[in-house]
């Protein structure tokens, strides 16, 4: 008879050694159970499972467009996942949310958007109705706005990947997935490096060095010089990942960064009405 210990929970096979050699999966034992165990997986399987992490991050920035190759032709295993680097990079964001590009206060929503002539009369309608005071409603919408936000980004992804598709809509070889993947790859970059990394660098050498720039890092600057590295990334990415030509890399590359506009509006929008349902 055998012994239970030694069956595989999951789909039944007597187990020779700790890995079940019909479905791969584990012996359960005690250490398994522990919480150092779970924090010691999450942490392997991000930064050191088979040279991964590091592997995936200087392709990430010394050649755009060689992960997103290797997702189209097949090679996958090598590297962290598109998702799986975008929501590593959603999650460094989260914790260390130096530029707040992606947040968006209920004033900006009411009054500054092409919208917002209709979310002004949601949000004073609500009030109206609800009796709630202004300010505690925009601190209580805002508190939540600031965690969706990160979290809803998910949103620039598919927008960024189906717009890519339409940019190569006579490109039979290529298909919606592979835009997701460079459109995840792409956000992964920009996360951590634009909005994360770029902007520690900047504060520590004006904390160390006392220098200061004036007016001139203000939104406007900071937005131009983001929209140039978005169109020279997108463009080394789409060259290389998706096997183009120099031009047809241009017109698409400045197409795409135009394409952030709207795709923002989108965001923001859906990003209002997730939060008010949450708050109102």
């Amino acid at each position: 008879m055998v012994d239970q210990r030694n069956v595989c929970v999951r789909c039944g096979e007597e187990l020779k050694g700790v890995f079940c050699y019909s479905c791969g999966e584990k012996k359960l034992e005690k250490q398994d159970k522990k919480l150092s165990h779970f924090f010691e997986e999450l942490i392997a399987s991000v930064f050191v499972a088979d040279g991964k992490f590091l592997s995936t991050i200087k392709l990430l920035i010394t050649r755009p467009g060689e992960l997103t190759r290797n997702f189209v032709i097949g090679i996958r295993r090598k590297y962290l996942s598109p998702l799986q680097l975008f929501f590593f990079a959603n999650l460094i964001y989260f914790i260390f949310p130096i530029i707040s590009t992606f947040n968006t206060s209920l004033e900006v929503q009411m009054y500054q958007l092409p919208y917002s002539s209709q979310i002004e009369r949601v949000v004073n309608t609500y009030l109206a109705k609800s009796g709630e005071n202004k300010e505690l409603f925009k601190t209580n919408y805002e508190r939540v706005s600031n965690s969706n936000g990160k979290l809803l980004l998910i949103i620039l992804v598919v927008l960024q990947g189906l717009f890519l598709k339409l940019l190569f809509f006579k490109r039979e070889d290529l298909y919606l997935i592979d835009f997701f993947a460079g459109s995840a790859y792409f956000y992964g970059f920009y996360i951590l490096f634009a909005l994360v990394l770029f902007p520690a660098l900047f504060n520590l050498g004006v904390g160390l060095f006392s220098f200061s720039i004036g007016g001139m890092m203000n939104e406007a600057t900071l937005s131009i010089i983001l929209l140039a590295v978005v169109i020279v990334y997108m463009y080394a990415l789409i060259k290389g990942g998706y096997n183009t030509s120099k031009g047809g890399a241009i017109w698409r590359s400045l197409l795409l960064g135009v394409f952030l506009i709207p795709s923002f509006i989108i965001y923001r929008y859906v990003l209002f009405w997730v939060t008010f349902w949450m708050v109102a």
